[in-house]
């Protein structure tokens, strides 16, 4: 992320999807501690899914990881040990699609509130559709393991509806790989096209109407950690909020916390934030405002809890500024009466 550039939107992908490198890291010995901080991408964030960081620090690290292994085709591996599996709110509602069409278009829609950094989409070849995976802005290394990872699990979900022989006619990638793509069932009579200048692969539309077998119950069902199915933020403002959001169940929301999740220094987010006409603080205060007034309204936590998870000394600290903010103590608020 370039903090002098904070105007247009700022490529991301959530933690969530970041943890699947690293749990397939873990099982082969790999060195994630020492990747993780070549990417400067803070480990505090690896228990914060619903986080995020800039497209550039993660693909830095699939770039990273891919040397530790000496392999071109890191995405390829963990496409097929994760599938769908450890992506929240996602993965819930692409697994309750009822046709392949559904999951197709509910993938592409739903794709920007994991990953704004890639795009996904269908395009008409006659009788035959192409799904595309483009990165935003990068080709090397790195990105070309988060595509591949999405044309694998993509795949394997197709073949789940079509059948165990059916794999795509043709898969196109555009990375200049070193080494032939591993020999795998998934691909299996494919036609397999290297360094061209997209990335998809195509399958008959007469699957498109298949239907699609259902994954079973919801895993984000009372989930704090889970993530709204909503777009990315994609301004520093925004994302800054989105931080101390993921942040403030460990109380860890302080400016250089933050910076660094951001791969910044402090300066530097102060004079992005002031481009925008705001401080830190501002921030801050906003983003425990608008948790509180959710608590207040939709849980019957106790203020003193609400107070405490939200980062404040006591109960005294947190009703004078929500006081401060909207002219009423909390426990008014939530009673809906004005104060005697």
């Amino acid at each position: 992320m370039n903090p002098r550039n904070t105007q247009g939107p700022i490529p991301l992908v959530r933690v969530a999807a970041l943890l699947r490198y690293v749990r397939y890291l873990q099982t082969v010995g790999a060195p994630v501690g020492r990747l993780l901080a070549g990417s400067r991408i803070p480990a505090v964030l690896l228990d914060h899914p619903a986080a995020a960081v800039p497209i550039g620090s993660a693909l830095r690290f699939g770039e990273l990881a891919c040397r530790a292994l000496g392999t071109e085709h890191l995405g390829l591996y963990v496409g097929l040990e994760s599938g769908l599996n450890d992506l929240g709110p996602f993965q819930d509602m692409l697994q309750r699609s009822l046709t392949l069409h559904e999951y197709l278009h509910k993938a592409i829609a739903l794709y920007d509130a994991l990953n704004s950094g890639q795009r996904l989409w269908l395009s008409e070849h006659g009788e035959e559709l192409r799904f595309n995976v483009a990165t935003a802005g990068d080709d090397g290394i790195g990105a070309y393991q988060s595509r591949l990872e999405t044309l694998v699990v993509t795949i394997a979900k197709i073949r789940e509806a079509a059948g165990p022989n059916w794999s795509p006619r043709e898969v196109s990638l555009s990375y200049r790989t070193r080494e032939d793509l591993p020999n795998i069932d998934l691909f299996a009579g494919s036609q397999i096209l290297g360094r061209t200048e997209a990335t998809y692969f195509t399958f008959p539309r007469a699957l498109m109407g298949l239907r699609f077998p259902i994954g079973g119950a919801a895993t984000t069902a009372g989930d704090p950690e889970s993530f709204p199915m909503c777009r990315l933020p994609e301004d520093l403002s925004g994302l800054v909020r989105l931080q101390i959001e993921t942040l403030l169940s460990v109380r860890n929301f302080e400016i250089e916390t933050v910076a660094e999740t951001l791969a910044i220094s402090r300066r530097s987010l102060q004079r992005s934030l002031a481009q925008q006409g705001l401080t830190y603080s501002q921030v801050l205060a906003e983003t425990r405002l608008r948790r509180a007034v959710d608590w207040l309204d939709n849980t019957d936590k106790p203020v003193g809890d609400i107070a405490f998870d939200l980062g404040y000394t006591d109960a005294s600290n947190f009703t004078r500024a929500f006081r401060r903010q909207t002219g009423v103590s909390p426990q008014t608020f939530r009673d809906k009466t004005p104060e005697s």
